[in-house]
């Protein structure tokens, strides 16, 4: 305990980045669904696992969209981000954190920054099936000063008041989110392990207060986004990848850090590269122009845009899409040249388009797919056609849609686009409407490698049988 106040002092020049090496350079993670606990214990059926997950997506999106409207003049990271809304997150992940090492389950998130978990003394938590983390019990711990650099990060902080804080001097911050959710706590530093592979001077959040949290299988979150505290910032990690098997499968994804992301990717014939934008608006999120919506044949593109030159799939480069009218200023909620950016979050389960997109495409489904609209799905879908009786979805058609960013086509085939509502006798549409900027969720991501490359600014889309990568 004597050296902590060197440590202390340390800090104060700490960059946020800040991790000592370690011999290996991958890092290599089972990612199993929140539900994946519940479903032996209570006897979930898939239908209740698709119900359940598609709720949590529309809490998720409250969440969300406050954090996409434009702010002012803002030049730092905001890393005020973390989803607490009750969805804390569809995949988790097992890692171990302090000195003895304390084991925590938390939700991984494209769309947040901050690594956090609660910690005692909780004064206002919700509850969690783990062990609440001890700072005291760790003797690697220790807290950030509020006149840091890391602590200044953070886009809502303050230093600790008398009766906050053990140390006045330490760097407190406050969330707020979409639905009156907030957390509160010390940002602090510790030993994160992942696997046998244990980093030192991880900055995370020690949260003490947390209003509106996720489910109680989740003890925090760890950001994967783009931002300086985000854990793979702070890894240095120019790559990571994760493969996610159908959402209704009992097997566990795969999180892959590091060098080891791209190894499957080099081999791949058939993958699709995307450049990732590089606008400052939303600088945690990774986010994509999207250009194009095809559905089967019939292609939609933006005339507002401008800049519409993707050709529709299977068609000779330069063949222009059909247009579909939108218009706005640029600021990527749902009026402008960038209004039709897509924002890739692997904690939402179904996709969320911005509403002319939504409206569009629903136009052209309805004159593709030769069955009558229904309507009082029991999974909670907006759009969705009425089976013939005794018929499965696996034997109708739905056509393929692509959806197209800076011109290269990404398909998504009807397993990835519709769910069958046996309860209701439909087949609905895995997509939901939005008034701010489009996000791509993790049903369209199924039984794909997603590899994302943040040296050279790309997401790579490989068809893979997620259940098999090991």
């Amino acid at each position: 305990m004597e050296a902590m106040p060197l440590l202390f002092l340390f800090l104060l020049v700490l960059p946020a980045h800040y991790c000592l090496p370690v011999p290996r350079q991958s890092y290599h993670l089972d990612i199993a669904r929140v539900d994946a606990s519940d479903t032996e214990s209570l006897n979930l059926t898939d239908h209740e696992l698709l119900r359940r997950a598609i709720q949590r997506s529309r809490d998720r999106l409250a969440s969300i969209a406050p954090r996409l409207l434009p702010t002012s003049s803002r030049n730092k990271v905001v890393v005020a981000e973390a989803p607490v809304l009750s969805a804390g997150g569809e995949y988790l992940v097992k890692l171990g954190l302090g000195t003895p090492q304390h084991c925590f389950t938390a939700a991984i998130d494209t769309a947040s920054d901050l690594i956090w978990t609660q910690c005692q003394p909780c004064v206002k938590c919700y509850k969690q099936l783990d062990p609440v983390f001890n700072p005291v019990a760790s003797t690697s711990y220790a807290v950030v000063p509020c006149n840091s650099d890391t602590c200044d990060e953070l886009d809502t902080h303050r230093c600790a008041r008398d009766g906050d804080s053990d140390d006045e001097d330490a760097c407190q911050y406050t969330y707020s989110y979409g639905g009156n959710a907030t957390t509160r706590g010390i940002l602090a530093v510790d030993r994160l392990a992942i696997g046998d592979d244990v980093f030192r001077g991880v900055v995370f959040g020690c949260s003490s207060s947390s209003v509106g949290g996720p489910p109680p299988q989740v003890s925090g979150v760890v950001g994967l986004g783009r931002g300086a505290l985000s854990l793979v910032s702070q890894l240095s990690v120019r790559r990571f990848m994760y493969c996610l098997p159908p959402p209704v499968s009992r097997s566990a994804g795969r999180l892959v850090l590091g060098a080891d992301a791209a190894a499957t990717v080099r081999n791949a014939s058939e993958r699709v590269v995307v450049p990732m934008s590089t606008g400052s608006r939303y600088p945690s999120y990774y986010y994509l122009n999207l250009d194009g919506i095809s559905i089967g044949d019939r292609a939609m593109s933006f005339r507002s845009r401008n800049r519409m030159n993707a050709t529709t799939p299977g068609t000779a480069a330069g063949a222009p899409a059909s247009p579909v009218s939108g218009s706005g200023d640029g600021d990527g909620s749902g009026t402008g040249p960038d209004a039709y950016g897509m924002i890739i979050d692997i904690a939402s389960t179904i996709t969320f388009l911005e509403e002319s997109l939504y409206e569009e495409m629903v136009d052209d489904l309805e004159e593709e797919i030769r069955l009558p609209r229904g309507s009082g799905s029991d999974l909670g879908l907006d759009l969705c056609f009425i089976l013939p009786e005794g018929v499965p979805m696996s034997r109708v058609y739905a056509p393929p849609v692509s959806l197209a960013f800076e011109g290269v086509w990404l398909r998504l085939d009807k397993e990835q686009m519709f769910v069958e509502d046996r309860a209701s006798g439909m087949m609905c549409l895995m997509v939901g409407k939005t008034d701010g900027v489009s996000i791509l969720g993790n049903y369209q991501q199924q039984n794909m490698q997603v590899m994302y490359n943040l040296r050279r600014g790309r997401i790579t889309f490989i068809k893979t049988a997620c259940e098999s990568v090991r």
